[in-house]
């Protein structure tokens, strides 16, 4: 039997079928709500460009992050004047320009004058409120993709996972594709963190400090971190966001240098183009032309790098816990001995307890020099040229510099320095430390840390350039 549609019945189910092709059209082209940003994300946080009167500077700060390959700018409200900043003068500027923008707030522990957050305005602790105005400048200005909380982990009892589900929840209501990003350090995602949060959250800021040794110096620990966080993540389909430390890290010794944060930088723009996390985002990488490093470290005898050594206040060593410099010293052409002066110096005065940090030398395996960090003051020392002949049978060594705890401390810190290797009949690469490379870096006990630093009296001009170069490629 044949049926035969009237024209009038053929008109209306075109209709029809070009109606479901349309709504399908849109279903395919919208966000899934639990879909993970796409990759590649290149960002920056906070330490915008102001201006004399303290308000932010929102062209300056939107051409400095265009300068520097950005396409993600994290805005903090934290100052009383922030909030009308973005509105009024940030958003507008950064929608003309095409930069996606993320809201970044405090939580309680981070309030301006206290936790009760009385004075952190206009919605105070209540951050469902602070959701819904988000969303409502996220609809005025599509380049705001997401807002993000800041110390998430340390705030548990605000953010329970049920008041964090609201929160994203309400704001969506308004905005459908605006992306909630926690902060969470690396100890705190744990597989039971991920399973409970992974339905609240869009992504996870991770900023990387060598948990559980929390410093801006040592990155050995960076990959094997971000595999594990990655692998747990992937499991709900989330993914992870890398924020990078150019900027002081509370209660650290050590300053990032440029080189720490280029290194850093480039390991998370590796995982974000293998598709393993969703981006880099700099933590306050100051936006403001010519400005020295945070601490005006002038950490070299000469030049403005050297080895440096650190045991941080209230950190818990062990005896023979160390951390370590080594490269391999040779013997000169038609040389047949071998001489070294070593320029050190440390933070403790001769009146410090003596017999648990020994800044040392050594050669070949064996110990050629060794000084108490309380031994002397605290300006830069030498000694008399130590022989290192006997151990370089076969015409090199292993030459090793090195902190080492000959006791255990409890809360007993110290920065030690060297600098400087010269050298009378023999070499080694990189003798002054001004260059990178030419040494390696090892540790027992993560508690002692070594690395190479570098003072920069122009850091924000040269970090802007390192991670412009990286983000541009």
């Amino acid at each position: 039997m044949t049926t035969t549609l009237s024209s009038r019945q053929a008109a209306r189910w075109s209709v029809i079928a070009l109606l479901f092709a349309f709504l399908g059209s849109l279903l395919a082209a919208a966000p899934s709500a639990g879909a993970a940003p796409a990759s590649g994300i290149r960002a920056s946080y906070a330490n915008p460009v102001r201006k004399a009167d303290g308000h932010v500077d929102a062209q300056a700060t939107v051409d400095r992050l265009r300068a520097m390959n950005a396409d993600t700018y994290a805005f903090l409200v934290n100052k009383s004047t922030d909030w009308a900043d973005l509105e009024q003068e940030f958003l507008p500027a950064a929608q003309a320009s095409g930069l996606a923008v993320w809201v970044y707030l405090v939580p309680p522990t981070e309030c301006p004058v206290g936790t009760s957050c009385a004075e952190y305005l206009p919605y105070k602790k209540d951050y469902v409120a602070w959701g819904q105005a988000i969303a409502r400048l996220s609809v005025r200005y599509p380049v705001l993709k997401a807002w993000a909380m800041d110390d998430f982990n340390a705030n548990a009892s605000t953010f329970p996972a049920d008041y964090t589900a609201k929160m994203r929840n309400t704001a969506r209501v308004i905005q459908p594709t605006l992306d909630f990003y926690p902060v969470v350090y690396a100890n705190a995602v744990t597989q039971s963190f991920v399973d409970a949060y992974a339905a609240s959250i869009d992504s996870l800021i991770l900023p990387f400090r060598d948990d559980p040794y929390r410093n801006t110096l040592w990155t050995g620990s960076l990959r094997p971190q971000l595999d594990q966080i990655v692998a747990r993540l992937a499991n709900k389909s989330r993914k992870v966001i890398l924020m990078v430390y150019a900027s002081s890290l509370s209660r650290t010794t050590i300053t990032p240098d440029v080189e720490y944060v280029h290194a850093v930088t480039a390991v998370g723009m590796e995982y974000a183009a293998a598709g393993k996390t969703a981006g880099v985002i700099q933590y306050a990488l100051p936006l403001t032309p010519g400005r020295a490093q945070s601490r005006d470290e002038r950490v070299a005898h000469t030049g403005n790098s050297a080895l440096v050594f650190t045991v941080q206040p209230d950190n818990a060593t062990t005896a023979g816990d160390y951390a370590a410099a080594s490269t391999t010293v040779r013997l000169d052409a038609g040389s047949t001995s071998c001489r070294m002066v070593v320029w050190h110096t440390d933070d403790r005065p001769a009146t410090s307890p003596a017999g648990h940090h020994a800044k040392q030398a050594i050669v070949g395996g064996a110990l050629v020099w060794e000084r108490d960090v309380a031994s002397e003051g605290t300006d830069w020392y030498t000694a008399a040229p130590i022989d290192l002949t006997p151990r370089l049978s076969g015409g090199s060594a292993t030459l090793t510099l090195r902190l080492y705890e000959k006791k255990a401390v409890t809360n007993y810190s110290v920065t030690a320095r060297m600098d400087d290797i010269s050298l009378t009949g023999c070499h080694v690469a990189n003798p002054g430390f001004e260059a990178a490379g030419g040494w390696s870096f090892s540790r027992k006990g993560g508690d002692v840390l070594a690395g190479r630093h570098t003072y920069d009296p122009v850091y924000s001009t040269s970090v802007h350039a390192a991670v412009g170069a990286l983000y541009g490629n």
